[in-house]
């Protein structure tokens, strides 16, 4: 009897512990999903809604294998004006742009599903630039209109599109670079993405935002890997950077004019706006983007 009750009393304390540890994983779990979701856009949710605007065009482009999603919009003779969101999320942060009644009369507009996100396919997560930049690219053939592309990115997809510029010189006209980090130094991994990496917090945190995780953990060195290119970009740049942003830091805007040397840069700081501008701002970037379409060379202008 006495050894029965030992042996009890060991699976009692053993069941209990196990609780306990699955209910601190789970505790973990929810402050690192609070953690990542910072990033998301205002009303950001996990797949695509049935109700597809009708006066959007959908296809897709197959890069290595994989088929990258992307919504269009605007006149397809017009300058094109690529779109990039961050991490997590999809097309649709710049959903507003698309139905902008100045924007869809004097540009063609492509807002992409990154690959891993939206509609794109996933096959794991993407966190080379090098990458992401080349699925991005295979939108270029969508262009008919004789000039060089305008890339425009929010977020991580500020970072991609300084890559897009990079990689692909003949093909990139100009940047609107929107609340996005681009200095190695002021990008490691928060705690949060640290703890978030970890196997039973992976298992237990959704998909898209293990996936934007796996994207943040190397940003750093993807940020380093362009360092020297950058310094000699020569293309019209625009940097947007909310000077309350809790997810970028502010002092990337000191970095890019240290660093862009060679670029026709212009850094425009919002000291009361945070991460969010393309949404809390969209006349400001609407006009900037504009702007920077007619400062692409060739005969024909926005």
């Amino acid at each position: 009897m006495l050894r029965s009750t030992k042996h009890n009393c060991s699976l009692a304390t053993s069941a209990s512990g196990s609780a306990g540890n699955h209910t601190v994983f789970r505790t973990l779990a929810i402050v690192v999903c609070l953690g990542l979701t910072q990033s998301c856009a205002p009303g950001f949710s996990r797949g695509e809604p049935e109700n597809f605007p009708q006066e959007f065009r959908a296809d897709a482009v197959i890069v290595d294998g994989l088929e990258v999603h992307y919504v269009e919009s605007g006149i397809r003779s017009n300058p094109l004006t690529v779109f990039v969101h961050g991490t997590p999320g999809s097309w649709r942060a710049f959903e507003g742009y698309l139905r902008d009644p100045r924007l869809v009369a004097s540009l063609h507009m492509i807002a992409v599903d990154r690959m891993g996100f939206g509609k794109s396919a996933a096959a794991g997560p993407h966190p080379s630039f090098e990458d992401q930049a080349r699925s991005i690219s295979a939108l270029f053939n969508r262009n008919e209109s004789g000039l060089r592309v305008l890339v425009v990115g929010h977020s991580l997809g500020g970072s991609i599109g300084l890559r897009v510029a990079v990689d692909y010189p003949d093909d990139v006209g100009a940047l609107l670079v929107i609340s996005s980090a681009i200095s190695p130094q002021l990008s490691r991994p928060r705690w949060y993405n640290r703890l978030a990496n970890l196997p039973v917090i992976r298992w237990l945190v959704p998909e898209d935002l293990t996936t934007a995780n796996a994207e943040m953990m190397p940003l750093a060195e993807e940020l380093a890997a362009m360092e020297q290119q950058l310094r000699t970009l020569p293309i019209p740049v625009t940097v947007m950077q909310g000077m309350k942003d809790s997810l970028v830091a502010p002092g990337n805007a000191d970095y890019v004019e240290a660093t862009l040397r060679k670029a026709e840069l212009r850094v425009m700081r919002f000291p009361e706006i945070g991460h969010f501008l393309i949404w809390e701002q969209p006349d400001v970037v609407t006009d900037e983007i504009l702007r920077l379409a007619r400062e692409i060379p060739g005969d024909s202008q926005p």
